[in-house]
């Protein structure tokens, strides 16, 4: 019946404008044949046809309450919903051809009633109802009709639609509620309706009074239920943390913030939202609710509570083991962390708003090359200082030999590493080089190599040679100080000028002054046996030069 009611509509447009073309036709054969004739009926003719163009051309229908598009009639029935407005909001239902239990049922209660369903059974996605006036195609529905969503029941679902009706003017359409939707109505609001101790509390407040399309008596429900539950959390999690955690522990501090705070947040706000969810939340509620803010805020506080939690166990640990740097290291890794966290968790909430984070990010291209390469540097010297605190070659207080630099290191820091050296100078080196280059660590050895080699005369006789050998193995022997595992004292060769007699063995001390000591003590010892069996030591030979 539409199709045969828009045809007999715009047949008669069809012949008006048939019949001023014929009409301009007819001027242009009837005019006189000079050229300025035919120029001034041609130009007659032309407004001949305008003019019966305009009269006959009306202005496009536009629906004053927005019902011109399935999702314009949905979002304006949701924003008079959300206003307490049911009486305007049942203009967009159609109350046609409905049961004759329900044609004498309040057109504003029932408009009440399915905004009730919505916003407890569906959440809406708007940008999924199509915005054009003649409907979705190919949603295997009929052309006037369109789903809003689908509502689902125990053992059956019903499927909330927009119908394309004719309006007041004739010939003219809009997209309502369907009837067979609003028919439903009784039956959805039987299941998804309030319990009659809901709706003795809501009786208390106005009905027109909402925050962010929450209405009012909602948020005062879920505020006593959170005022309630508050306490209860607070003390479950403090046992949790007497249980996982001494209060005695230094970390129990940390154990008690993390679960106390962000994490009894986190449970809070997901038992609220819960409950908020089962009172219902209108369209711009759910709108605001989708880019969960609230969620994404407490999820970083918590990673950040759970960083510090680590770094504190880390730097109890390195205290314990004595490594101070290690220690200190711990804040500037746990910030670094915690600054990538949080802009994992703007980059979520953008993604969570509609924000197109590839093309975002695609923008900030050139800009974050830029920034890479002037941070080269420094990452690879934080790394190299990660490096050294994790695997620990050198730590401070260390005497080493870096290249032509032999000293003790003096600092580990987040750029370099200082060494002081013999010569009382501090000798600044990057961290990502002496983090993979050699460096000798003479402070890591357990003992020291003693190692002198005797020079004694040629003309030093056998005798001798073993009186010496034997009687400094015997002295080397009886000290405490020297390890006997690895001892030799052997007639190594003959020198150019000297017989040699070379001495190997460790002398048990780590401390480099302490080892200088002892051998100052064992090299007396040596000489004075050398000078015992009356032997001498061996000087250069020195010939002239004729």
């Amino acid at each position: 019946m539409a199709e045969v009611r828009l045809t007999l509509i715009y047949v008669p447009r069809v012949l008006s404008v048939f019949r001023g073309a014929m009409l301009a036709l007819s001027v242009l054969l009837a005019a006189p044949v000079s050229a300025q004739e035919e120029e001034a009926a041609g130009n007659e003719a032309v407004e001949a046809l305008a003019q019966i163009l305009s009269a006959e051309q009306e202005p496009e229908f536009v629906d004053p309450l927005g019902r011109g598009t399935p999702r314009s009639s949905a979002l304006a029935f949701l924003a008079a919903a959300e206003r307490g407005d049911f009486q305007s909001a049942a203009e967009y239902m159609d109350f046609r051809n409905l049961p004759a239990a329900m044609r004498d049922m309040d057109q504003a209660e029932l408009a009440e009633q399915i905004y009730l369903v919505i916003s407890r059974a569906l959440w809406l996605d708007i940008e999924n109802i199509s915005d054009d006036p003649a409907g979705a195609a190919g949603d295997g529905l009929p052309s006037f009709r369109d789903a809003v969503g689908q509502v689902a029941l125990e053992d059956d679902s019903v499927l909330l639609l927009m119908q394309r009706v004719p309006a007041d003017e004739a010939g003219q359409f809009v997209w309502k509620l369907s009837n067979a939707t609003v028919a439903r109505i009784p039956s959805l609001y039987e299941v998804y309706g309030y319990p009659v101790w809901i709706e003795e509390f809501r009786a208390w407040f106005p009905t027109r009074v909402s925050f962010l399309g929450v209405e009012f008596w909602k948020v005062v429900l879920v505020l006593c239920v959170g005022v309630v539950l508050w306490p209860v959390l607070w003390l479950a999690f403090v046992a949790l943390a007497r249980l996982f955690s001494s209060p005695r522990s230094p970390l129990y501090p940390e154990v008690r913030k993390l679960l106390t705070r962000p994490l009894l947040f986190l449970v809070l706000v997901i038992v609220l939202n819960w409950f908020l969810r089962e009172l219902g939340l209108g369209a711009t509620a759910q709108k605001i609710a989708s880019a969960h803010t609230t969620m994404t805020a407490i999820t970083v506080w918590l990673l950040f509570s759970v960083i510090d939690l680590v770094r504190s166990k880390r730097r109890e640990r390195f205290l314990e083991q004595g490594r101070t740097d290690a220690a200190v290291l711990g804040r500037p890794v746990a910030n670094a962390l915690k600054l990538l966290i949080a802009l994992l968790g703007v980059l979520v909430w953008l993604s969570n708003m509609g924000v197109n984070i590839s093309a975002l990010l695609a923008g900030l291209g050139i800009g974050g090359i830029a920034m890479a390469l002037a941070l080269q540097k420094p990452i690879e010297d934080l790394f190299g200082a990660i490096t050294l605190y994790s695997q620990r070659p050198v730590a401070t207080g260390d005497f080493c030999r870096y290249g032509q630099h032999l000293g003790r290191i003096e600092e580990i820091g987040l750029r370099s590493t200082r060494i002081r050296t013999q010569g009382n100078t501090v000798v600044s080196i990057p961290n990502s080089r002496l983090a993979y280059e050699d460096i000798e660590n003479i402070s890591a050895r357990q003992c020291v190599w003693y190692q002198p080699l005797v020079r004694l005369r040629i003309d030093t006789t056998p005798d001798q040679i073993r009186e010496i050998v034997e009687r400094t193995r015997r002295m080397l022997i009886d000290d405490q100080r020297v390890l006997n595992d690895v001892l030799r004292v052997q007639f190594r060769e003959f020198g150019q000028f000297s017989l040699d007699v070379k001495v190997h063995c460790y002398i048990d001390t780590t401390d480099f002054t302490e080892y200088l000591n002892i051998a100052e003590q064992l090299n007396f010892g040596i000489l004075e046996i050398v000078h015992q069996v009356g032997a001498s030591l061996a000087l250069p030979e020195r010939g002239l030069k004729e």
